[in-house]
């Protein structure tokens, strides 16, 4: 979709997401790590993705955290 502004974002994809309350203390965790890192959630997330399911998802490992809900 083309963009109708002058210049180019910094971001290419903007994208929500929630999560559980059960899981808030591992995401502030998770967070200061990457902060002092250097790292956004984003790369995180798609680095995660190539790393443990890209090309061969463990969809036990996918049902297992679903149904742990």
């Amino acid at each position: 979709m083309p963009l109708n502004v002058p210049y180019k974002p910094k971001s290419n994809y903007v994208k929500s997401i929630s999560f559980r309350k059960k899981d808030e203390g591992d995401l502030l965790a998770l967070n200061e790590i990457l902060k002092v890192a250097g790292v956004a959630p984003g790369e995180y997330l798609i680095d995660a993705y190539r790393e443990l399911d890209k090309g061969n998802p463990d969809w036990n490992r996918l049902k297992q955290i679903r149904y742990a809900r």
